[in-house]
C-alpha cells in the first residue's frame, strides 16, 4: 500500500479550497478581488470589489455597536467588474460592519472596518511585500495579521502582490483570495513592484490603452497613484514607484525633492520597492561597482543623497525576498519582503551598513508615538525576529521649529500706533496645541535708553492674542519727508514652547512697515528733454547724499565732496518725465566695463498694477549717462526689450558733474495699458554709480532699494501721480 504524502503548500492549497466552498455555503459566491479598503481617514473609507464578470452591487453599512441611524445603503445598479463605494461622513475612531451583494449570487458576508482617529497618542501600522506565488505562505501571514494585530490601523506594501500583474487570475488566486479577511479589514497603501508589470513612467504616463496590468484597474489611490503622500498623525508616508525613471530631472525625482523641502510630519517614511541597501540576491555589482539592476543603481545613487540631505528616518523596501535591516547616515533601511514569495539567502553580496538579517516569512508592525517609531519584525509563526527603535532625530527637532517659526511668523499681524500711548498693536497666533512664550522686543531703541521695553505674552495652544508693544523713539522726527525712504519698526520676538514634546525655541526678526517710501509726481507739460533742467524749478527734489540709508560699499563712499544728486519726477499725459542733476567730483568712464562699473545712472520700474504684483520681476530702464553716451534699454523680463528709440533722452556735462532728462511713454512703464490717472501708483527706483578711480572703487546710490539687486522690486518706492 502507497504511503500518501501532503506537502505543506499542498495542505494549504486544501485548505483554501476548503474555505472558499465554506464560504460560498456561508455567505454565496465571493467576489473575486474582495471587498478590500483603501484610503483610510477619520471619517471615510474606501470600499473596492473587482469581479470577473461585470455585475451590480450593493454595500450596507452601520455602526457595529449598533449606534446611531439605520444602516446605510449605497446601490450600484450598473453592471461593472470594478466598484468603488466611497463612504464619507462617517465618525472617527469607529468599528461599522458592512456587507457587499450582487444578485448573480455574489456576496461578502459581513465585514468590518475601523475609522482612523483623530489625533491618537500611539498606534500602530503593519507592513507587508511580496505576497507573490506561494499563496498558502500569504495566506498564513495575512491570516496572522488579521488575527493578532487587530488594534493596526492600516498596511502599507512594499509591492509584488501577484507573480504576474498582467494575468487578473493570479491576483485573485495569489493575493485577495489568501487575503480575502485581512484585506476586507485593514486598509492597505501600495507601492508597485516589478512584479506588477506596470509600464514605467518616464517623461509621461503611458498612451491610453497600453498598460497590461491590472494594479491601476484594481486599486483607487491619490495623485497619479505611482507616487503619492499620506499624512497621519507624527507619519508623512511617500510612497514612490521604482519601475519608473528616478534621477534628477524626472518628474517623480523632483516631486520626491519637493515633498522632502515641505513641512512635513515628526517621521518620514518613504516605501519603495527595489532596495538600494540590502545582501540578497539582488544587491550583485558590475566590476565598477555600479548596480546590475537600473532601478536598483538609480536608488543607490539619486535617492540615498536626498533621504540623508532632508532626514528620512525609515526606508522600506521589498524586491530581496528575506528580512534586511540596515543603517546609514541617519536613516534606516528595510527590506520586507516576505510575505510569501520564495525566500532568498541573506548574506550573498556586502553590505557594510546592515545590522540584521534573516531569510524568513514575516511581516512588520511599526509601533508610533510622539517619541519614536518601533520596529519590530514578527516571523510566520509569530516569533519576534527583530526589534529596534528610531528616535525622533536632531534634524526632525531642527525641521519642526523651522515650519512652527514659520507658520507664526507668518501669521502675524499688525495693526495701527497709537500715537497718544506710542504703542503698536502685534496680534500673534499660536501654531502649537501647547503653550507659548513670546517677548517682544525693539531692536533698535533710542540711543540714550537705558532700558529695552519688552512686552511678555503667553498664548494658548492654537490661541490668538493681540499685544501692545512700546514704538517710543523709534519713529522719525516730524517734517521727515516720504521720499527720504520707508519707515519700518524692527522687532524681536523670542518664541518658546513645547510642539508635542520638541522643544521650540527661536528668535523671529520682523520690521512693521509703518510707511512706504514715496515720492508725490506732479503734473506737468512735456519738457524739452535736452539737458537743461529750467522746467523742474517748482518740483520738489528727492537729494542723494550721505543721509541715504541705502548706499551700497558706503565704505567707499567720501561723503558729498565725493558725489550728491536730486532727482525730479513728474508726469504728464502720456508719459514719466525724469531728471537728475548728479555733482560728481571725478567722472570716469572704463572702456570694456558695463555700464554698472561706470558713472551712470539706472531707473527701474515695476510697471504692474498693484494687484498684479506677484513676480519678482519688473521692467528695467538703464541709461548710461556720461562720458560715452551709451543707452543700454531692456525689459527686464527676459523675453522683450524696450526700443531704444522709444526713450527720449539727454545728458549735459555740467561744472562738477551731470545732468540728465529722460521722458519714458507710459505705455512701455504699464504695459501698453491706457494713459495714467491722478492718484495711480507707480513702483520705481533709481541707482547712481559713482566710480571713482580705474582700479574699480566704487559706491552705488539707490534712492530706496537696499542692496544693488534690481531684479528685486520688493523695495522699490511709489510714485504717486498727483492732480
Amino acid at each position: 500500500m502507497g504511503e500518501a504524502r501532503i506537502t505543506v503548500a499542498g495542505a494549504m492549497g486544501m485548505a483554501m479550497a476548503v474555505w472558499g466552498a465554506l464560504s460560498g455555503a456561508l455567505y454565496g459566491e465571493p467576489y473575486s478581488c474582495g471587498p478590500f479598503l483603501l484610503q483610510p481617514g477619520s471619517e471615510q473609507m474606501t470600499v473596492v470589489i473587482d469581479h470577473a464578470m461585470p455585475l451590480a452591487a450593493k454595500l450596507t453599512y452601520s455602526r457595529a455597536d449598533n449606534q446611531g441611524a439605520a444602516p446605510v445603503v449605497v446601490e450600484h445598479e450598473a453592471a461593472a467588474r470594478h466598484h468603488v463605494f466611497t463612504l464619507r461622513g462617517l465618525e472617527p475612531d469607529t468599528v461599522y460592519r458592512y456587507r457587499v451583494e450582487s444578485g448573480e449570487g455574489q456576496e461578502s458576508g459581513e465585514r468590518t472596518f475601523r475609522t482612523l482617529p483623530t489625533a491618537p497618542e500611539r498606534y500602530r501600522i503593519v507592513v507587508i511585500g511580496d505576497a507573490r506565488t506561494q499563496s498558502a505562505v500569504w495566506g498564513r501571514v495575512s491570516q496572522r495579521i488579521h488575527e493578532q494585530e487587530r488594534d493596526a490601523l492600516f498596511m502599507i506594501g512594499t509591492g509584488d502582490y501577484p507573480e504576474n500583474g498582467r494575468q487578473y487570475q493570479l491576483w485573485v488566486e495569489q493575493f485577495f483570495a489568501p487575503g480575502r479577511d485581512l484585506l476586507s479589514r485593514m486598509p492597505l497603501w501600495p507601492a508597485i513592484g516589478n512584479h506588477e508589470g506596470t509600464r514605467p513612467y518616464a517623461s509621461g504616463p503611458p498612451p491610453p490603452g497600453t498598460e497590461g496590468s491590472h494594479f491601476f484597474s484594481l486599486f483607487e489611490l491619490p495623485g497619479n497613484e505611482r507616487w503619492y503622500r499620506v499624512d497621519y498623525q507624527y507619519l508623512t508616508l511617500l510612497v514612490i514607484d521604482s519601475n519608473s525613471r528616478m534621477g534628477p530631472g524626472y518628474g517623480q525625482y523632483e516631486w520626491l525633492r519637493q515633498q522632502l523641502r515641505s513641512e512635513r510630519k515628526r517621521f518620514t517614511v518613504v516605501v519603495f520597492h527595489h532596495p538600494p541597501i540590502s545582501s540578497s540576491n539582488h544587491s550583485n555589482v558590475f566590476p565598477d561597482g555600479t548596480m546590475v539592476e537600473p532601478p536598483i543603481d538609480e536608488g543607490r545613487r539619486f535617492l540615498l543623497p536626498l533621504f540623508e540631505m532632508y532626514g528620512v528616518d525609515l526606508v522600506l523596501n521589498g524586491h530581496d525576498h528575506a528580512y534586511v535591516r540596515s543603517y546609514r547616515a541617519g536613516t534606516y533601511y528595510v527590506v520586507t519582503a516576505g510575505a510569501g514569495a520564495p525566500l532568498y539567502q541573506v548574506d550573498i553580496y556586502p553590505n557594510p551598513h546592515q545590522q540584521v538579517a534573516h531569510s524568513v516569512h514575516h511581516y512588520l508592525a511599526l509601533d508610533i508615538d510622539n517619541r519614536s517609531v518601533t520596529v519590530s519584525a514578527i516571523d510566520i509563526d509569530g516569533k519576534l525576529i527583530d526589534w529596534f527603535v528610531i528616535p525622533v532625530s536632531a534634524g526632525t527637532r531642527a525641521r519642526k521649529s523651522h515650519f512652527s517659526t514659520k507658520k507664526f511668523r507668518d501669521q502675524l499681524e499688525f495693526g495701527s500706533i497709537d500715537q497718544g500711548e506710542m504703542t503698536l498693536s502685534v496680534s500673534l497666533r499660536n501654531p502649537l496645541a501647547g503653550e507659548l512664550q513670546v517677548s517682544i522686543l525693539p531692536e533698535t531703541a533710542p540711543q540714550d535708553s537705558m532700558d529695552v521695553p519688552v512686552t511678555e505674552v503667553s498664548l494658548p495652544g492654537k490661541g490668538k492674542i493681540t499685544a501692545s508693544v512700546s514704538v517710543a523713539g523709534l519713529l522719525p522726527q516730524a517734517g521727515v519727508p516720504a521720499w527720504r525712504g520707508r519707515i519700518g519698526i524692527p522687532l524681536a520676538m523670542r518664541v518658546a514652547g513645547d510642539d508635542d514634546g520638541l522643544p521650540l525655541q527661536s528668535l523671529v526678526r520682523v520690521e512693521v512697515l509703518v510707511r512706504e517710501a514715496s515720492y508725490d509726481v506732479r503734473r506737468m507739460n512735456p519738457p524739452v528733454v535736452d539737458g537743461d533742467l529750467a522746467e523742474w524749478a517748482s518740483h520738489e527734489a528727492m537729494v542723494l547724499d550721505s543721509l541715504s540709508t541705502t548706499i551700497v560699499n558706503r565704505e567707499l563712499h567720501r561723503g558729498d565732496d565725493d558725489m550728491t544728486a536730486l532727482v525730479w519726477v513728474g508726469w504728464s499725459a502720456s508719459a514719466l518725465h525724469l531728471a537728475a542733476q548728479v555733482r560728481d567730483d571725478t567722472l570716469t568712464d572704463v572702456p570694456g566695463k558695463p555700464l554698472w562699473q561706470n558713472d551712470s545712472v539706472e531707473i527701474y520700474f515695476d510697471g504692474r498694477r498693484e494687484a498684479d504684483r506677484t513676480a519678482a520681476y519688473g521692467p528695467l530702464v538703464s541709461q548710461n549717462t556720461f562720458p560715452v553716451l551709451r543707452a543700454v534699454v531692456d525689459k527686464f523680463d527676459g523675453n522683450n526689450s524696450w526700443p531704444v528709440q522709444a526713450i527720449e533722452w539727454a545728458v549735459k556735462p555740467a561744472n562738477g558733474g551731470y545732468t540728465l532728462e529722460a521722458t519714458i511713454p507710459y505705455a512701455l512703464i504699464r504695459g501698453g495699458r491706457g494713459a495714467p490717472a491722478p492718484g495711480e501708483r507707480v513702483r520705481f527706483d533709481l541707482m547712481i554709480n559713482d566710480r571713482d578711480s580705474v582700479d574699480g572703487s566704487q559706491s552705488h546710490h539707490r534712492l530706496w532699494s537696499r542692496g544693488g539687486r534690481s531684479s528685486n522690486t520688493s523695495g522699490f518706492g511709489l510714485l504717486v501721480l498727483q492732480p
